[in-house]
């Protein structure tokens, strides 16, 4: 059973003086814990917190970004980094120009493991762009 704030407030303000009396005020603190929510694991709070809050998009761009070099192992995912997932496209930062010619073939391949790690209709497209390019296009 989770107790609102201030239902926890006024069990605190009542049970407290009760222990006081019984206990003593240094047994009292120890003894209040008992009457207290049971502990929750903070990374439960977390998650259910963020799935509530982020659309799918970004939650799936959390994903690709955090497990990218798994995805893309090796020297191909220092290549290219990602950096945003819109409308079923995902935005690829390289750190030279020249690259993009140079992974330009290998997006079919990205597709495929993006699609294998994250689900199908996830990324349906792959852009290469220069590495800073997004953060100068206004929205």
């Amino acid at each position: 059973m989770s107790l609102s704030r201030k239902e926890q407030t006024w069990r605190r303000r009542k049970v407290l003086p009760l222990l006081n009396s019984w206990y003593g005020r240094e047994r009292a603190a120890v003894e209040f814990s008992a009457y207290t929510q049971e502990a929750v694991n903070i990374a439960d709070v977390v998650s259910e917190v963020c799935r509530n809050l982020a659309d799918r998009e970004v939650r799936e761009f959390i994903r690709i970004s955090t497990h990218w070099n798994e995805i893309i192992p090796g020297k191909l995912a220092a290549c290219a980094q990602p950096a945003r997932l819109q409308e079923g496209v995902l935005s690829l930062e390289v750190r030279h120009s020249a690259l993009i010619r140079e992974l330009a073939p290998s997006l079919d391949l990205f597709l495929a493991r993006i699609a294998a790690a994250v689900g199908e209709g996830v990324c349906k497209e792959i852009r290469l762009v220069p590495s800073g390019s997004l953060s100068r296009i206004k929205r």
